[in-house]
């Protein structure tokens, strides 16, 4: 990390207190974000699993490749002290709403 992306992670996304201010030198960048299933492109892939014997690796190989899952959200980088770290109960959900 050089010193211009450390300078936007000098601050605790949670407390709001400076990183350094556990005695330690070392905190947590959490990159958070949300994914929702696409359906018919999972039914797709096990119909192709299913026409070929139930061999997921083969339909794995012989399919299309598409994806699977579709974005909810931008991804959402978080700041995280050690102290935040250890001591609090967080829903991971809240993490991604703090950016």
């Amino acid at each position: 990390m050089k010193e211009l992306e450390l300078r936007q992670h000098a601050t605790c996304s949670l407390c709001s207190k400076p990183i350094g201010h556990t005695g330690l030198p070392m905190f947590w960048v959490v990159t958070v974000q949300r994914h929702g299933l696409n359906c018919d492109a999972l039914m797709r892939q096990q119909g192709l699993t299913m026409q070929l014997g139930g061999n997921a690796a083969l339909a794995g190989v012989m399919g299309p490749n598409e994806d699977m899952t579709t974005p909810l959200m931008d991804p959402a980088k978080v700041t995280v002290c050690e102290t935040c770290a250890v001591e609090r109960s967080l829903p991971v959900a809240f993490l991604g709403a703090i950016e």
